[in-house]
């Protein structure tokens, strides 16, 4: 018999590529993990909807300025007129407990993206970083069934029908790939002459040299160095150990350590707090159940123990 083709080797070893492909992307996998990022999303909006209220910062940044430095092409885009703008941060704030609790998750995610993008887009003047990712988070959360398990949607679906407690492998992944470029071009981008001349991080630090204890390190050139060079290293080659199980765990360490020394240090807002949240989503989608299982079995053995030195 004739023996097969190149060309026919090469189109059946394609075929069965993009069978595992397809195979390893929707393939079913524990929603707990989605559940768990929806639920801490939508924490750390309520939290920065309130801190806007309570700092004055809606009526500072969205009110008062008579000049708005608008985005090309979003002109067209103005604040709300007299008390508007309190009332769309009060529509985040539900929008976000909303998302939060997973009640009419589907709606409140799609509604609160466009909200949040209009904040986003109304003066370059506040741009921050991490308001895009915020974007780019809730845009990525319409697209998955984050409301699947521990939500008030799935309290209401069980009432009418069984509903699962998988989502596809993608659903994950899809997040895991966004931190994953996130912290990666984070430290590519920090490769500049102004950083390795370890600036403006001098500068940062030196503003913080009056903090107790650990202040005056932070005007030493070799404690700067190491947090210069650190942070490219942490973020271009730590980044990529995150993706594999044997390193996860002290990677992710190291970076939740670093997350909140920025928290500490710099005060910069929500973003340690939504990085965190996003580097547990590189662990199995199953990590909360077994935890929660870990913690169970903790207390019972706790209770245990109680009870016999209470018979004793």
């Amino acid at each position: 018999m004739p023996g097969k083709g190149s060309g026919e080797i090469d189109t059946q070893a394609q075929a069965g590529l993009l069978r595992r492909l397809e195979d390893g992307l929707f393939r079913p996998v524990d929603a707990s993990s989605l559940a768990v990022f929806r639920i801490g999303f939508g924490l750390i909006m309520l939290v920065e909807c309130w801190r806007f209220w309570e700092h004055g910062w809606i009526a500072r940044y969205y009110i008062d300025p008579e000049l708005y430095f608008t985005y090309y092409g979003f002109q067209w885009v103005a604040p709300w007129p007299g008390d508007g703008m309190y009332w769309h941060f009060g529509l985040l704030a539900v929008l976000s407990l909303m998302i939060m609790v997973g009640l009419f998750y589907r709606a409140a995610i799609i509604v609160f993206f466009f909200a949040f993008t209009y904040v986003f887009l109304l003066d370059q003047a506040r741009y921050l970083n991490h308001f895009v990712l915020v974007s780019m988070i809730a845009f990525l959360m319409m697209l998955v069934p984050a409301s699947r398990i521990w939500s008030l949607d799935a309290l209401i679906a069980r009432r009418l029908r069984a509903k699962p407690s998988e989502v596809p492998a993608w659903t994950v992944w899809l997040f895991v790939m966004q931190f994953e470029i996130m912290y990666v071009f984070a430290g590519i981008v920090k490769v500049n002459p102004d950083w390795l001349r370890l600036e403006p991080l001098a500068m940062w630090l030196a503003r913080r040299a009056d903090a107790p204890l650990v202040g005056q390190l932070f005007l030493e050139d070799w404690v700067i160095a190491i947090g210069a060079y650190g942070v490219i290293l942490l973020h271009i080659v730590g980044a990529p150990l995150l993706l594999f199980k044997r390193t996860r765990l002290p990677v992710a360490v190291v970076y939740f350590v670093f997350h909140l020394a920025n928290h500490l240090i710099f005060r910069i807002g929500i973003f340690p707090w939504v990085a965190m949240l996003g580097t547990l989503m590189f662990f199995d989608p199953d990590w909360p159940r077994r935890l929660a299982g870990r913690l169970q079995r903790a207390l019972g053995r706790l209770a245990s123990s109680e009870r016999r030195v209470a018979d004793v």
